[in-house]
Order: C-alpha cells, then structure tokens, then sequence
C-alpha cells in the first residue's frame, strides 16, 4: 500500500500538472485556441499575448498552484504522515513534467516556468523571492522572457547550493535542466534577433 501510495502519488502529480489550462480557459472564455497563435506554445507568456492580460494573469497563477499546492499540502500537513514518501519536490517536479509534457493534448505543453516558480514558493517563499529578483534582473537587462526564466531556474539551483539543501539542489536541477530544455527554440531565436522582447520593463 505504501509503494502504491509513494509512486500513484507521482502519476497523480503528472496527471494535474498537465492540466492544459491555457487550452481549457482560451478556448472557453474567449474561443481562442492558443495554440494557433503566435508561438503555438500553450503557456502562460503566450496566454498573456493573445488572451489578454486577465485570463492570461489567470492561467499563470493556476499553472502555478498545479506544482506549488501539491509542494504545500505535502509539507505542512500530516494525514499523510505515517507513510514514508519521496520528497515533496519530487512531486512538484512531476507536475512541471505533466505540464511540459501533457499527455491530454499530445505530449506539447507548456515551458514549466509558472509550475517551477509555484514549486518555489510552496517550498520556502524565500527562496521564491530571490528566483523573482533573478528573474526581473535578467528581464530589467536584456528584456527577453526566456531568459529571465532561465535566470529564475539558475537562481533556484544557485540557492540550494548556498544553503546546502541538498534535496532541493537535486530537483531544482532537473527543473532547471527541464526548463533549459523547453526554451531551447527561444535560444535560438534570441541568437538570430527575432526573440521578442518585453516593452513594460
């Protein structure tokens, strides 16, 4: 029971985290299929782009619950204290996968940004807030949002190190190296000059 309970855990983490809710509320509330417009990407920063700043707003606050409320519960409660589990991040991480690679709509999500950034904040809020300072740094300099997002996810990594949490180190890495990987497209248009850039900042 305690293996079931230990690894369904990880399935049932997949199965939120991929929840594609730029999918469900673009195409509900406004009858848009993010997905046909401007990167394809159904993730928070394209949801901003094309369905506007409130449902966009919206979208990236539940995609950030789908890790991060599942980091939470499995940290600060105890019905679930008599098993022995893996480590709450390890479920978060799950999510951020389910999220980039949903299998509701074909393995093609999202870039798992708002996921990790919820992640952060269910683990240790302080932590979240110095992946936001990496975040805004990098976007207040260079203004390419793949970039801040990648800052955010070294930053966490960076955080780990110094603090020598060794556990958050491990899946902070694959977060990141999940993110990294997601973006590598992004990457590649900010080399050939035609990544767009924020304007607010």
């Amino acid at each position: 029971m305690e293996i079931v309970l230990k690894y369904g855990l990880l399935v049932i983490a997949y199965l939120i985290g991929a929840i594609p809710f730029s999918v469900i509320l673009g195409t509900k509330i406004k009858g848009i299929d993010i997905r046909q417009h401007g990167s394809g990407n159904p993730g928070g920063t394209n949801a901003l782009r094309f369905l506007g700043k409130h449902v966009g707003i919206l979208i990236i606050l539940l995609d950030g619950l789908k890790g991060g409320l599942l980091v939470l519960l499995l940290m600060h409660t105890s019905f679930l204290s008599g098993f022995e589990l893996l480590h709450p991040l390890a479920y978060g991480v799950a999510a951020a996968i389910g999220h980039a690679f949903p299998v509701y709509i074909g393995f093609k999500g999202g870039k798992a940004v708002a996921c990790t950034v919820g992640i952060a904040i269910g683990y240790n809020l302080l932590f979240a807030f110095f992946m936001f300072l990496g975040f805004m740094l990098v976007l207040k300099l260079w203004k390419y949002v793949s970039l801040a997002s990648t800052a955010a996810a070294v930053t966490g990594v960076i955080v780990a190190i110094i603090v020598q949490d060794y556990q958050m180190l491990l899946y902070f890495g694959l977060l990141m190296i999940l993110i990294m990987y997601r973006h590598k497209k992004n990457y590649q248009n900010i080399r050939q000059g035609i990544e767009p850039k924020v304007s607010w900042i």
